[in-house]
């Protein structure tokens, strides 16, 4: 039987699917967490190294990374470490000419008895059945050799880690995912950014390969400075159904900066009018963040709104950020999402389905820009927009009044149709009007 040919002229779509074998998929991202979804960009460079020691199907993987990034689609999978350190031996001394390039190796037999500790693996729990499979969608833009893709894809062993072994294949078309599947979709207004392939990665991929093969020292692994993204939206978490994202899976592509303690004596409160500076010394500081969330509460009898902390998407991880407020200068410490109980509340009640939306954070910008972008963020959410209002009163549980004199206003907004959040305006979360249930620590109602 002769190779499978896909000859639509215009766009067709192919799918490549993934199971994993032992149920994990060991492998980190660029801020060392566990990868959650597989990046386009390492299915592509696992099965050009296959079709390179196949000896086949290069040129048809190279037209891959020249696609638009695919749609991911995955099962639910849980965040795991193995929970002990690895002792590997210490390798050999690499020796160097004048001009600091690597030339040979100083043999060291005893170097066995010399060992140093691993960090412990990343990686997700990923069921073993038949519906436990990963998905990624592309248009390819042309005729497509189905039997060679397929033949490729089945020699890759592993995705990852060599820990994770992989059983690749390809399909054509757009295959139907199963319920409870997550779907993450290419999206310019998006939060959650991924590795994808680009006729850059490839072109680095092969220079790399050829400095590895010009090396004289076994096992050498160049650095590739090129790691080209994409911006990608967590559509939703049960497929299309329209319900809003899993809150677990939300909270991975997170990181929480907490607010110095109120009970520390002599600590610098940081008041919830100061959200909006917060967040864009915050932004200024952790390169390529998504979307923040001010988390607000109230302290004391009086429930004086304070800021307990940001919730940040995406971005660099700094162990501490050092913030100018009106009352002073404070240090906002990175913590464990777990660490804030009622984040999972708060964050469930900021994306539950809604046609109105409001601010938390006031805005600065202009009307005629605040419409812009709110245009642009209904087309991503795929409505219309109905109307928007500025103002300068907060109407949301979670927010505080703007201030007229300093330019900064509120802006609320309504949509043709019920979305999901997360809902992005000017680079903070909106929230559903109406809703109650967003502040950290709402005051209770007295019962005398």
């Amino acid at each position: 039987m002769g190779a499978r040919l896909l000859m639509d002229a215009a766009m067709s779509d192919l799918t490549i699917t993934a199971s994993f074998p032992l149920g994990e998929f060991n492998a980190h991202d660029g801020e060392g967490r566990a990868e959650w979804p597989p990046a386009p960009a390492r299915v592509l460079a696992a099965m050009l190294s296959a079709a390179h020691g196949i000896g086949e199907g290069v040129s048809e993987v190279e037209a891959l990374f020249r696609c638009r990034p695919p749609r991911i689609t995955a099962p639910p999978a849980g965040e795991r470490q193995i929970g002990y350190r690895r002792w590997v031996p210490v390798n050999n001394e690499v020796k160097t000419a004048e001009n600091g390039s690597p030339t040979d190796i100083f043999d060291k037999p005893w170097r066995f008895l010399e060992k140093q500790a691993k960090d412990p693996e990343c990686g997700m729990m990923v069921g073993t059945g038949p519906s436990d499979v990963v998905r990624w969608t592309f248009a390819a833009d042309g005729p497509v050799d189905l039997g060679v893709l397929q033949k490729v894809a089945r020699s890759v062993e592993y995705l990852g880690r060599p820990t994770s072994p992989v059983l690749l294949d390809v399909v054509d078309g757009a295959v139907e995912v199963p319920p409870g599947h997550f779907c993450w979709e290419p999206d310019p207004t998006g939060w959650i950014r991924l590795r994808v392939g680009t006729a850059g990665l490839l072109a680095a991929l092969d220079a790399r390969e050829e400095e590895r093969r010009r090396s004289t020292v076994t096992g050498t692994h160049p650095y590739m400075s090129v790691r080209p993204t994409a911006l990608y939206r967590l559509v939703d978490g049960r497929s299309g159904d329209g319900a809003a994202p899993d809150t677990r899976e939300l909270l991975r592509t997170c990181s929480l900066y907490r607010m110095p303690h109120s009970g520390r004596q002599g600590a610098v409160l940081v008041h919830a009018s100061d959200a909006a500076l917060v967040t864009e010394q915050l932004r200024d500081s952790l390169e390529e963040t998504g979307w923040m969330l001010p988390l607000i509460g109230g302290l004391g009898r009086r429930h004086l709104p304070v800021l307990r902390g940001v919730l940040v998407a995406g971005g660099s991880r700094l162990a501490s950020v050092g913030l100018a407020v009106r009352t002073g200068v404070v240090e906002a410490r990175l913590a464990e999402t777990r660490t804030l109980a009622s984040l999972p509340r708060v964050l469930r009640a900021a994306t539950a389905p809604s046609s109105l939306w409001t601010t938390v954070v006031p805005t600065a910008e202009e009307p005629e820009r605040i419409v812009s972008l709110l245009e642009e963020c209904a087309s991503g959410l795929g409505c219309g927009l109905v109307g928007a209002e500025r103002h300068s009163d907060s109407r949301s549980d979670g927010g505080v009044d703007g201030q007229e004199d300093n330019g900064r206003w509120h802006v609320s907004v309504a949509f043709d149709a019920e979305v999901p959040g997360p809902v992005v305006f000017d680079g903070a979360l909106m929230v559903p009007l109406g809703a109650t249930t967003l502040a950290v620590n709402p005051r209770r109602p007295r019962t005398d």
